[in-house]
């Protein structure tokens, strides 16, 4: 493991511990509506979230477990991916007004579910992870793939995780990692700095945002309030 990237990591990891945040005052942006305490939640709650991926993926690579860390790192890249897809939903309201759809979709995106009819509205993760591709063309779902090939039980997920074959004896025998060790390892590094970085980035951005956010909210409310006719 490169120690310049694991010193990265390590502060970077820091970094998300510092601002988890333990309580959220939903009422601290707009006493009226609930839109913005809504992003507060969602924001609060991914980075929780990337956090504990983010730390145990740490945890696996340390200890050699490679499929586990590109499964914790995949998801990583899907939190990450998520906020990035937040961030999207809360600048565009800001800078083309807030629409009908908008109340719902962060709903959906709060308490959504693909299992249970009840609490519909789940946002695919394909669907964030195409926000990102905006942002970064090509590079997230170039990365993304290659985790989701050690991840899924394939070639890169089982034998090519863990086998070997010495061709003269032919005997295959096993190991953490197999005989691409170091190649998976620099694989999952590498997406797991640049996630965590990116998510830090944008969690941030959607912080500094949301001020503005919620006086776009308050603005679409009162321009309804206005065009209602006079009783």
């Amino acid at each position: 493991m490169s120690d310049k990237k694991h010193t990265e990591l390590r502060a970077d990891l820091a970094r998300l511990a510092d601002k988890l945040p333990t309580a959220i005052d939903l009422l601290a942006l707009h006493k009226r509506y609930k839109a913005p305490g809504k992003v507060e939640m969602l924001r609060g709650s991914l980075i929780w979230r990337a956090e504990e991926l983010g730390r145990n993926a740490l945890a696996a690579l340390e200890a050699g477990n490679l499929v586990t860390a590109a499964l914790l790192t995949r998801a990583v890249m899907e939190t990450t991916a998520a906020l990035v897809f937040l961030h999207k939903l809360v600048t565009q309201a800001v800078s083309q007004g807030c629409s009908p759809a908008l109340e719902e979709k962060l709903t959906g995106f709060l308490t959504g579910s693909k299992l249970w009819e009840e609490l519909s509205g789940a946002i695919h993760v394909n669907d964030m992870l195409r926000e990102v591709s905006k942002v970064i063309p090509g590079y997230f779902e170039e990365h993304y793939a290659a985790l989701s090939e050690i991840a899924h039980p394939n070639w890169s997920g089982a034998f090519g995780a863990f086998g070997i074959i010495d061709k003269e004896k032919m005997i295959i025998s096993f190991a953490r990692g197999g005989r691409s060790r170091e190649t998976q390892r620099g694989t999952i590094i590498g997406r797991l700095v640049g996630s965590i970085g990116l998510f830090l980035g944008y969690h941030d951005m959607l912080g500094q945002a949301l001020p503005d956010f919620a006086k776009a909210v308050e603005d679409y409310y009162a321009e309804k309030e206005a065009a209602k006719p006079a009783s």
